[in-house]
């Protein structure tokens, strides 16, 4: 992806956004699986570290 430089206003308009869109996929997980909250919170991590490990990757 490519940097861009981000006003304080958009960024929070991104946070927002990113974390209404993964809630509401969340949501829906537990409403077709019927999981608990620790499988969610165990995939949320999952995909935590891949963006870290990509991250790490592009520094170097």
């Amino acid at each position: 992806m490519s940097k861009a430089d981000y006003t304080e206003e958009e960024l929070s308009e991104m946070r927002e956004d990113a974390f209404v869109n993964i809630k509401e996929a969340c949501m829906r997980l537990q409403e077709r699986t019927k999981c608990e909250n620790e499988v969610v919170i165990k995939m949320l991590n999952e995909v935590c570290r891949f963006y870290i490990t990509q991250d790490e990757k592009n520094k170097t």
